[in-house]
């Protein structure tokens, strides 16, 4: 089992690259016996769970007032993750990514004679955290409101932080990973074009998010929930 362990040949940064996939479980399952399938997968092929370190992610969209004609339809999402507690994440209409103190949302509750939070879009995506080699795996279920949406998988290559040189092999893990559990894309680099091609930054992890959630707004998929 040496293709976990083997290492892009570029001196590691600070934080992986990721790559976030996400799906719908096939109509002969349920969104719980698909989660479980694959988290049976991932232990068939060597990863280990961490149990005590469960992952989650939250996004609430925050739109201006209609009476106010000089913000008229403009909107703004506010990310946060359980992998940086002490940090939001805005991302703006031209995919902007403002990274800021938890703070900042004691600022948003002033903003209120501006914009107000839309609870019915709020999402949330939450599950298990897995390593293998120099792999870390996050599987999880994203829900809009009470209503499941998708199922969502998220693979970071730990020792490099060039995006261009590691999609081969994030792409070539993925397949082992995913099986015939999960289609992934012929090409991740037409799915990360607009990421980082040099550095890849925390950013770029949470615009891949962001899209999923505009996503699972969109779509309403007959799946079910248990």
């Amino acid at each position: 089992k040496q293709w976990y362990q083997r290492r892009v040949a570029i001196t590691a940064g600070n934080m992986g690259v990721s790559f976030v996939l996400h799906w719908y479980p096939p109509s002969t399952q349920t969104s719980s016996q698909a989660e479980e399938a694959l988290q049976n997968h991932l232990t068939n092929i060597g990863a280990s769970a961490k149990p005590l370190l469960p992952w989650r992610m939250d996004c609430e969209q925050y739109t201006a007032l209609p009476n106010l004609s000089a913000l008229s339809g403009r909107s703004f999402q506010v990310i946060h993750t359980s992998e940086n507690e002490s940090l939001s994440f805005t991302i703006t209409e031209q995919m902007n990514v403002l990274v800021s103190e938890r703070s900042f949302d004691t600022i948003l509750t002033k903003m209120s004679d501006c914009y107000q939070p839309n609870k019915l879009t709020r999402i949330e995506a939450k599950g298990k955290k897995y390593e293998i080699g120099d792999f870390a795996i996050k599987v999880g279920s994203v829900f809009l409101g009470p209503n499941f949406k998708c199922l969502v998988i998220e693979v970071e290559y730990k020792p490099s932080s060039y995006t261009k040189d590691t999609l081969p092999l994030l792409h070539e893990f993925l397949s082992i990973v995913c099986s015939n559990l999960i289609p992934i894309p012929e090409n991740l680099n037409q799915i990360t074009t607009p990421i980082n091609t040099t550095f890849y930054q925390l950013s770029d992890t949470i615009i891949q998010y962001k899209r999923v959630f505009d996503e699972c707004r969109r779509v309403n998929p007959n799946l079910a929930m248990s």
